[in-house]
């Protein structure tokens, strides 16, 4: 398995991984059609373990965790409550989980972990002084309401018919067709709302007053993910918005709205690979994430 040790960190306690940073395909341009296919393909890779995973999750909620649409027909308190507390319980195990791993039973020890600082206490930039606890509160108490805000509008447009637009009849092959397509392509989506939407966040006067609540985290955890201010959250989770425009069924729109809700817990976790068993390693953040946390 590969790792890091100790007396490959600088004397600040961080570590690189080797060779220059490179973007993900996807970024590339001109368009590299085959490198985002062998990129997005390939295993351990883009869409699978991580990315299915979080649709098999979705499948769960969806089917077990989440009241029909005839009853969502309406909007009433008690399933409007049931589906925050869900989400609320799905944040916490997975953020809180990945916390656990990583920074509590330290199951990786420092293998791969960008810096061993530790994460901030006593420092007035963050609420209660105290860096995790600062993270928590803004992902539970602002990410939270909104993710829940989002899907119950979703759930409500679904239900009373003004989404899933599309008409194919009676068609059932073109109907899981567009489906199976939709689902592919929710990765895709994600990334290019995400740049979209981080591009417009480090505008200067958006950056100050609403981004940099995020960068207040200059070494990140998995808590720092969806740390950040309640405007941000509106923007970062409106990626939903795009289902709502092509998805024909809501469990599309649910896949699109859990990738944004918890691939940031990986993707801050400080770690440059989840090490899974002795043979598999899903990418984690990337350091050039951390760099640009470290230094914008």
């Amino acid at each position: 398995m590969a790792g890091s040790s100790t007396d490959e960190r600088n004397a600040a306690g961080e570590w690189r991984p080797d060779g220059a940073i490179e973007l993900a395909p996807i970024n590339a341009w001109p368009p590299a059609p085959k490198k985002v296919a062998k990129w997005a393909f390939r295993f351990p890779g883009f869409l699978w373990p991580y990315n299915a995973f979080w649709l098999l999750v979705a499948v769960v909620t969806w089917t077990w965790l989440t009241p029909s649409l005839v009853q969502m027909q309406t909007l009433e308190v008690s399933w409007i409550a049931l589906i925050f507390a869900r989400n609320a319980a799905l944040i916490l195990a997975c953020f809180g989980g990945m916390h656990l791993y990583f920074y509590v039973f330290r199951r990786q020890q420092d293998d791969l972990r960008y810096t061993t600082r530790p994460f901030a206490k006593g420092s007035r930039r963050f609420l209660f002084k105290d860096q995790v606890l600062d993270n928590m509160v803004r992902t539970l108490a602002s990410s939270v309401p909104i993710i829940t805000a989002y899907e119950v509008a979703t759930y409500w447009l679904f239900a009373n018919g003004y989404l899933g637009l599309f008409d194919f009849g009676a068609n059932q092959a073109l109907f899981w067709g567009w489906f199976a397509l939709m689902v592919l392509l929710a990765p895709f989506i994600h990334a290019v709302h995400f740049y979209l939407g981080h591009r417009l966040l480090h505008v200067r006067w958006l950056y100050k007053t609403v981004h940099s609540v995020h960068h207040k985290n200059v070494d990140v955890g998995p808590w720092s993910g969806l740390a950040m201010h309640p405007i941000e959250h509106l923007i970062y989770f409106s990626t939903i918005l795009v289902p709502w425009v092509l998805a024909l069924h809501p469990l599309n729109a649910l896949y699109q709205l859990h990738l944004a809700a918890f691939l940031p817990a990986l993707s801050h976790s400080g770690y440059d690979k989840l090490q899974v068993g002795d043979t598999l390693e899903i990418d984690g953040g990337s350091h050039f994430h951390y760099l640009h946390h470290k230094y914008f």
